[in-house]
């Protein structure tokens, strides 16, 4: 378990959102962005640790779902980098 199954997620969720309504997306721009999904979370389990980074990787998986779109890498790192601030900001035990 880790980044890999978290990419995982994302891209059955990206499978079932698109597939389902038969949107045509760009197949290419999905797996540029599931690239950048993944090295994204890599840089935020370093930071952040493995609860930021499912909890990011939560996130693009509910963009995906329920927006019906594929998130900008800028959004996805810029949210990752306010969970990892949460992260290292907030008290113990929270």
């Amino acid at each position: 378990m880790g980044v890999s199954d978290a990419v995982w997620r994302i891209e059955t969720a990206i499978a079932d959102t698109f597939d389902r309504f038969d949107q045509g997306i760009d197949r290419q721009q999905a797996h540029c962005r599931r690239s950048a999904y993944e090295q994204i979370l890599v840089d935020v389990d370093r930071q952040g640790g493995t609860e930021a980074m499912y909890t990011l990787a939560d996130w693009i998986e509910r963009e995906i779902r329920a927006a019906n779109r594929l998130p900008s890498t800028h959004e996805v790192r810029q949210v990752g980098n306010e969970i990892c601030r949460y992260r290292t900001s907030a008290p113990a035990g929270q």
